[in-house]
């Protein structure tokens, strides 16, 4: 918004005024000289501005008006009491008397300006726009109004127009600091970075320490690539300021993003000191500490951010990944437990929690701490996830079932809770529940890239509705181009339908991308061996019965590449 009220300019021009005027009333205090009434409506203006600097906008007012009354033609006190108008939000009535005040003396500028900044701050940009240009009508060199007419250019996002405003201003004042800075930052706002580099340049040239400008110079910088540049400017910046945040701030992003941590924490540290409330700027350190391994330290960090800020979920489950990465994984536990349950970090906190539990060895405690905590808060899904995730751990589908479709009445279109329980139907060999449950998911949402594999994939397995299949595959394949398994789904698909030329090139792009998932390495066994090429039906064959963990499934690919090998004698 363009309020141009606070220019120290009218401050002065107004303190002038009044000098003149006092110098005035001396001058014509005889009784030959002055008129009465003159020098009456002065006192009264002079209580006026008194009270105004005293802050008393209604007894100020009160003695303007006075004033008015003794001197109906004065521009000067309508002006001053329109500026207290605009200090007590009353635009209307400031516009009122500055609308007067131009009516009796079109051409006095103040009362120009003000009535433009009146029009200007109320967003009646066109009002504004024809009092600025009627001043520079007046006095082409008026730097005032050119850098007025380009603030609403601005604020109505015409650039290029703001900035021919502020070239006008250089044409005949080539040193004009803010016209060349807000010209260089509006070729900047064009993405002209050439032209906006230029007149940054020519700013930085006369004035070196003009902070704003070599901010906007490590941001051009940035934007061009040139990171080594941008850190040079900001150096400065920070020179010129040392108690600017900013700057220092950048510097410390573009070590992180060149990954020099240790010039990154160092930044961070220079910071912290600047601003001991901040805590945000803790907890990077304490990341960029986690990132280098140097757990003890961030450890330390995430501990000092909950000294103060207890409840702080986030730091939190930052300090439970620097404990998990440590090796100290109860203490994890421990503390991701502390999440609040009902907080949007607690998802987080579950997805981890089932991760730790696993890790440590601790799947059947973990199943006993969250069914305690499902009985004080059983309307929590995330809590049902998490169980059903250690029952899946633990082998026993049926209570994971059980307890995920009691979080299916809770929430039933969830489409995480929709996948894992049908997930777990089909690892309990019911595979018709599972394809509902996917096919619920799909009318939520119809581009899940999960439960269209499973479903096209399922199709596949048992040799149905194949079209279909190859359709929904093909979609997950477009959300999901560089999955190895739904790449596997589609080559699985164009087998299913005899097409082994086009399953075999999509398997050996899974294979590709997938390279050691039992599987595919079937999947691609039985391609080669309807195409004829047993040797390598066997070789793949080989590979499966390496990958395989499960016995009862390593025994099937045994059976099934003896009868290969038996094809062969």
């Amino acid at each position: 918004m363009v309020v141009p009220f606070s220019k120290k300019g009218y401050h002065k021009y107004y303190m002038k005024r009044i000098l003149a005027v006092v110098f005035l009333v001396f001058l014509t205090s005889s009784p030959a000289l002055a008129a009465k009434g003159t020098a009456s409506s002065f006192l009264y203006f002079l209580e006026g501005y008194r009270s105004s600097q005293a802050g008393r906008y209604d007894e100020a007012l009160q003695s303007y008006k006075s004033a008015l009354t003794l001197d109906p033609g004065s521009a000067q006190i309508r002006n001053e009491m329109a500026l207290l108008y605009v200090k007590k939000g009353e635009l209307g009535n400031a516009e009122t008397l500055l609308a007067e005040s131009v009516r009796r003396e079109p051409k006095n500028r103040h009362s120009l300006m003000l009535l433009a900044g009146i029009h200007a701050s109320k967003n009646e940009f066109d009002k504004a726009r024809q009092i600025y240009e009627q001043c520079i009508a007046m006095d082409r060199e008026d730097t005032d109004a050119y850098l007025l007419l380009g603030s609403i250019d601005i604020a109505q996002k015409k650039y290029r127009e703001a900035a021919a405003a502020y070239e006008k201003v250089l044409s005949y004042d080539g040193e004009n600091l803010m016209a060349l800075y807000y010209t260089a930052r509006l070729y900047g706002e064009l993405k002209d970075f050439e032209k906006a580099r230029s007149w940054y340049e020519k700013l930085l040239a006369i004035k070196p320490d003009f902070e704003l400008a070599l901010l906007d110079m490590g941001t051009l910088s940035e934007i061009e690539g040139r990171l080594d540049a941008a850190v040079g400017y900001y150096k400065k910046a920070v020179q010129v300021n040392p108690a600017g945040k900013k700057a220092r701030a950048r510097i410390a992003a573009i070590y992180v993003q060149t990954r020099d941590y240790d010039r990154a924490i160092s930044e961070f540290e220079k910071l912290s000191d600047l601003d001991r409330e901040d805590l945000s700027i803790r907890e990077n350190i304490g990341l960029l500490l986690l990132e280098k391994g140097r757990y003890d330290e961030a450890i330390r960090e995430f501990s000092l951010i909950l000294a103060s800020r207890p409840r702080d979920d986030k730091a939190r489950l930052y300090l439970a990944i620097a404990l998990q990465e440590k090796g100290d994984l109860k203490k994890a536990i421990e503390e991701l437990l502390r999440v609040d349950q009902k907080g949007e970090e607690f998802q987080a906190a579950s997805r981890n929690l089932l991760i730790l539990y696993v890790k440590a060895g601790a799947v059947d405690e973990g199943v006993q701490q969250i069914g305690k905590l499902i009985e004080t808060n059983d309307k929590n899904v995330s809590l049902y996830l998490l169980l059903g995730g250690l029952l899946e751990e633990k082998l026993d589908y049926g209570r994971g079932i059980t307890t995920l479709e009691k979080a299916k009445n809770l929430e039933p279109k969830n489409v995480d809770l929709l996948y894992q329980l049908g997930m777990l139907y089909e690892k309990n060999g019911d595979n018709d529940s599972a394809l509902k449950n996917m096919e619920e998911i799909v009318k939520v949402e119809p581009d899940n890239p999960g439960a269209l594999n499973f479903i096209g994939y399922s199709f596949a397995e048992k040799g149905i509705n194949l079209e279909r299949a190859e359709a929904l595959v093909k979609k997950a394949l477009q959300k999901r181009p560089d999955d190895g398994y739904i790449r596997d789904s589609l080559g699985w698909v164009f087998y299913s339908k005899g097409e082994y030329t086009k399953a075999l090139d999509e398997i050996q792009k899974a294979k590709e991308l997938v390279s050691d998932d039992p599987v595919i390495a079937e999947h691609l066994s039985d391609v080669y061996a309807k195409l004829g090429q047993r040797d390598k039906a066997i070789d793949l064959l080989h590979q499966s019965i390496d990958l395989e963990k499960k016995n009862d499934r390593k025994k099937v690919l045994e059976e099934k590449l003896r009868g290969l090998e038996q094809k062969g004698k």
